[in-house]
This record gives structure tokens, sequence and C-alpha cells, in this order.
């Protein structure tokens, strides 16, 4: 399925990311944080996959309390799962899909409220599945950031949607993305170094063209070893397999803050 007037979006996608990266000389670089992610996920036809996945992170804030993110994600697969990359079902490593994203947050709208809107660009690097999409994908975002510092030990709502738009398929035999995943993420303080997220990474999603849901339920511990490591684990259950994804997933990460 071809739509090539959607190139000329992912062109000025790309371009906006590239100028996210430059930064104007007015922002100020802020704390870059690099993330380590390791996914053990298992899937329904008796295969698996693991995936590691390191996450950069650079932030400038302007001096009217504007932050502009930049994000890139480059997934390593090793998994057994079939598909037209892998017919045999065999153990193989490759990498998936790498993807580029800039994420705007406003000043304070009310106290402790912040809005973000972000773009996304998902380059078909990982080839057929089960490996990648086969596709190019322009994923706008939205969503926000509620500090509650005075309720339990501090409580952080930051709710994210982000709505995926497949393209320019590599074969006529791939249907094109057309799907939601919403993070109705909520994190809870449990002592000065730990707390606890529900939703930070999963989430719901919703495929537009089948009009089913997979839902699971998710959650992540974290502990702020120090100003600039911390460490996570956790994990997500499937309970609404409409549209199945995956049985379970175990996590865990490793980040680091300069």
């Amino acid at each position: 399925m071809k739509e090539p007037n959607l190139k000329l979006i992912a062109a000025i996608a790309f371009a906006a990311v590239l100028v996210g990266a430059a930064a104007p000389a007015r922002a100020q670089l802020g704390t870059i944080r690099l993330d380590n992610w390791l996914f053990y996920q298992s899937n329904y036809g008796d295969s698996a996959r693991w995936q590691y996945r390191p996450r950069l992170f650079v932030p400038y804030a302007f001096a009217n309390g504007w932050t502009l993110t930049s994000r890139a994600d480059l997934p390593l697969y090793y998994t057994d799962a079939k598909g037209p990359a892998n017919m045999d079902g065999d153990w193989k490593f490759r990498a998936s899909d790498f993807l580029v994203e800039e994420a705007l947050d406003t000043p304070e709208v009310a106290k402790n409220l912040r809005l973000r809107g972000s773009l996304r660009l998902v380059f078909p690097t990982g080839g057929e599945p089960p490996f990648g999409a086969d596709q190019w994908q322009i994923v706008p975002g939205a969503g926000f950031n509620w500090r509650l510092p005075d309720v339990w030990r501090g409580v952080t709502i930051s709710p994210y949607a982000r709505y995926f738009h497949g393209f320019d398929a590599g074969s006529d035999r791939l249907t094109t993305k057309r799907s939601w995943n919403i993070f109705p993420t909520v994190t809870f303080g449990l002592t000065e170094k730990w707390s606890v997220a529900l939703y930070p990474e999963q989430g719901l999603t919703y495929n537009d063209r089948t009009n089913k849901w997979f839902v699971p339920v998710e959650a992540m511990f974290s502990n702020r070893v120090s100003k600039g490591f911390e460490y996570s684990f956790g994990g997500a259950y499937a309970v609404v397999k409409d549209d199945p994804a995956y049985r379970w997933v175990f996590q865990s990460r490793l980040t680091f803050f300069y």
C-alpha cells in the first residue's frame, strides 16, 4: 500500500528533528539522559523476544520556560518469532526500526502543570516482521505532566497518547499502521529514592484498522541511587487480548544522567 504524498510530511518531520537537535543558541543544554532498556517478551504462538533498546534524551531549556527534548531509540531484537524475515522461526538477531522524536514542553499553565506535544519519525530499518514494520511511520503525540508533591510521598500524573500513521510499506502484503498508543501514566513516590510507575512504557493500544484493543497491566519500580544513576525493573501482563501483542513482558532499565 503506497501513500507517496506523505513522503513530504516525512521530510518535514525529519527536518524538524534536525532543527530541534541543533537547538537555538539561546537555549541552555539540560541534563542528558541515557536509558539502557532490556526486555524479555513472551509471545502468543510459543515464541519469545529479547530486546536491548538504548534511548537518548537531550533537553534544551529556554528562558521563558519552554523545553525542547530530542530523543533517539535504536532497538535490537533477538527472537524466534516467525515472519517474512524469519520464516523458519529460528533464533535471529537484528536491529529493529530506528526512531527520532522532538518533544516540546510548555511553561507551567497552572501550578505544577505543563503540557507536552511531540512528533516522531520511525524509519523502516528493521525490514520485515518480526524485526520491523517495514514502513515509514509519522507519530504525533500529546499529553501533560502534573506534579502533586504534597500528595502521598509525591505523585506525578503524566498521561500521553501517540497516533502511529504508517505509509510507504515495503511490500504490498503489509498493512500500513493506523493505531493509538495510550499511556495513563501515574508515578507514586514510595521513599526518598524509590518510586513505582503505572503504565510507564507498554501502554494500551487501539488498532484503528480492526477497531480492537490490547490492554495490559503494567508497573515498574525505580530507585534513584544517585544524581547520575537510576535503575528500574517491572513488567506487563496482557488482560484484554483482542489485538494480541504479547502474553507478558519483563523489563529493566539502567539510566545514566550527564
